[in-house]
């Protein structure tokens, strides 16, 4: 991770290796890759809830990231609108895509801090 602090920092909470279409996203942030339970809820006009669920579950992670580099940034701004293979920790997880760009800012000392959320297509 190029022996600087965010890099030592990643390092050191034991995250892997991270990567989109090859891309790899720098010192990520402990994540969280829990199912995402898919369900509908409808306020009706009477009042009453009526809700759809179903057994199947999404797939949606949101990376928290530095890179001193930025054109990481850039590469990974590039696939936006993409279908690609997103690699966390040595699982594949085949068409994913960038669904939303929270956070791009450089702090004083060069570092560029990002947020970025992919989810899954399952159809």
């Amino acid at each position: 991770m190029g022996g600087d602090a965010a890099g030592e920092a990643g390092a050191a909470r034991g995250e892997g290796v991270i990567t989109f279409d090859g891309i790899e996203l720098k010192n990520p942030a402990p994540f969280n890759l829990a199912p995402v339970v898919l369900c509908n809820e409808t306020i009706l006009l009477s009042g009453k809830t009526a809700v759809q669920t179903s057994a199947e579950t999404g797939f949606r992670v949101k990376f928290e990231c530095c890179t001193q580099d930025y054109a990481d940034v850039s590469a990974l701004l590039a696939k936006i609108g993409q279908k690609k293979t997103l690699v966390i920790d040595g699982t594949a997880y085949t068409n994913c895509a960038i669904r939303s760009w929270d956070r791009l800012e450089q702090d004083p000392g060069g570092n560029w801090w990002y947020t970025v959320t992919f989810v899954r297509e399952t159809a």
